[in-house]
């Protein structure tokens, strides 16, 4: 397995593999993102900036082994939302399978600040 960037950002397209920053758990509820109606998922946008299609998404809460599929089919070039989970303390681990046979990971993602996922070669 080669180990492809997932870029967990604000803005902007980052490269490499990039731990997201540490937030507080007392920071103020106004710098956490919307939650879907359950409280239990946070949407964010996925941004596949990769050459190959991205087949699908699976997270879990960072250090856990439930994969859950989160987002299918994402062509080259384009975006969509997904719900993410949201655990406790807002970290989730990724893994994408691409249409080239790559597959990518990424380890303690901060879904509380980070609301654009950006796949990048």
């Amino acid at each position: 397995m080669k180990r492809w960037a997932l870029a967990a950002a604000l803005g902007g397209t980052l490269c490499g593999f990039i731990a997201a920053p540490t937030l507080a758990q007392n920071a103020p509820t106004k710098l956490k993102p919307k939650t879907s109606e359950s409280a239990s998922t946070v949407t964010v946008i996925v941004t596949n900036t990769r050459k190959a299609d991205l087949v699908q998404l699976q997270a879990t809460e960072s250090g856990l082994v439930h994969w859950k599929k989160v987002l299918g089919a994402l062509k080259s070039g384009s975006h969509a939302p997904t719900q993410l989970p949201h655990p406790f303390n807002c970290r989730v681990d990724l893994h994408g399978t691409f249409s080239d046979g790559q597959s990518m990971d990424a380890s303690d993602v901060d879904v509380c600040q980070q609301k654009t996922l950006n796949l990048t070669d």
